[in-house]
């Protein structure tokens, strides 16, 4: 791939500050601090902390960027942001950091959508490929974003014209297994747990129902797989704890049913809209399950699945901001009056950020 201007990208959108130099789709520096540690004794996400943290981060965190992408500011393009959706606090932070370095060395502003950083995450590529020749993606794509704040299914046109055709009405994917986790007692984050305990558990030891069946659209909800775990589980533990095997059976069974209903709106979606590619992201998406019934279920209709090349860019991360910039870089698609930009926490993709 021909080298594309460098872009200084950051992303605070929730409880990771990242910074990452790009080129075009290709990845020179990707730096992400996280703030697992602090946020575990709250069981979640404490906006205030959040705030701290990335203040205390951002600007040791855009040093290393620039540093392990051997990147000098006068070298920089443009410095791209996530604009929202995420927490107003933590945005906060990324867009004053964006702005500042923007203004400090006469370089325009790019805001980012997250949710389309996350679309767009599987098209990053190594730095083994400067320099390359890579094929380009082809459109129309399905995006399905599984994470623990947006479960979407995204139609791509073409890139930067998105259509959401699913979207979950309440709990997202990874919410609902964070707190069934949260219910057994695995600390946070717990869907990771979930994920561990599920490969030594039977996904069929316990029947979860099947939401929304008979409902018209490709929209999904969670909510109700949650309440039936919590009752499962008060049923289950009213005379004795579960023991470890039983535990184990209840994650790969919660794991399963969430997905099975992600597949079952998927596939009907499938049968009624043609794609050329499937693209996955998000945090969820590093899930081998998740990944192993995806293809099985669109391969019917000889579909690929293209996921990231590496598992840190299914985690909130600048280098899929990056990414998306470089694409709006090159339609002129920037900012220069910096003082017009603010935070979104609540864009929705597909939509303009005026």
């Amino acid at each position: 791939m021909k080298a594309q201007p460098l872009i200084l990208a950051i992303d605070t959108s929730c409880d990771d500050t990242s910074a990452a130099v790009v080129s075009g789709r290709v990845i020179l520096s990707n730096v992400i601090a996280s703030q697992v540690e602090l946020h575990k004794p709250y069981g979640g996400v404490f906006p205030t902390v959040a705030k701290q943290a990335h203040k205390e981060n951002i600007a040791r965190v855009i040093k290393t960027a620039l540093s392990q992408a051997q990147t000098q500011p006068s070298e920089l393009a443009a410095v791209a942001f996530t604009a929202g959706p995420g927490l107003a606090p933590a945005l906060e932070v990324g867009i004053t950091a964006a702005r500042k370095f923007a203004q400090t060395h006469n370089l325009p502003l790019i805001p980012v959508n997250h949710i389309e950083g996350h679309t767009l995450s599987c098209l990053a590529l190594p730095k083994t490929k400067l320099g390359v020749h890579v094929s380009e993606p082809q459109t129309p794509a399905l995006a399905i974003i599984v994470s623990g704040g947006h479960t979407q299914f995204i139609a791509i046109n073409q890139i930067g014209e998105y259509e959401i055709v699913g979207t979950t009405l309440d709990d997202a994917a990874g919410e609902c297994l964070d707190k069934v986790g949260r219910m057994l007692n695995l600390g946070y984050p717990a869907g990771a747990t979930i994920e561990t305990f599920a490969k030594q558990g039977n996904p069929k030891s316990i029947t979860f129902p099947l939401p929304m069946t008979a409902s018209g659209d490709f929209n999904m909800s969670f909510s109700g797989l949650k309440t039936f775990a919590r009752n499962t589980l008060e049923e289950n533990t009213k005379v004795t704890p579960l023991k470890k095997q039983e535990v184990f059976d209840f994650c790969a069974s919660i794991q399963y049913s969430v997905f099975r209903h992600i597949m079952h709106k998927m596939n009907k979606l499938l049968k009624e809209r043609t794609f050329q590619e499937v693209w996955l992201g998000g945090g969820v998406a590093s899930n081998i399950t998740l990944r192993r019934m995806i293809r099985e279920t669109i391969k019917p209709h000889g579909l690929k699945l293209k996921v990231p090349y590496t598992r840190r860019l299914n985690m909130d991360n600048a280098a899929m901001i990056g990414v998306v910039a470089s694409y709006k870089l090159a339609k002129k698609q920037t900012v220069m009056n910096t003082e017009t930009i603010d935070r979104k926490p609540r864009w929705s993709i597909g939509t303009t950020y005026d």
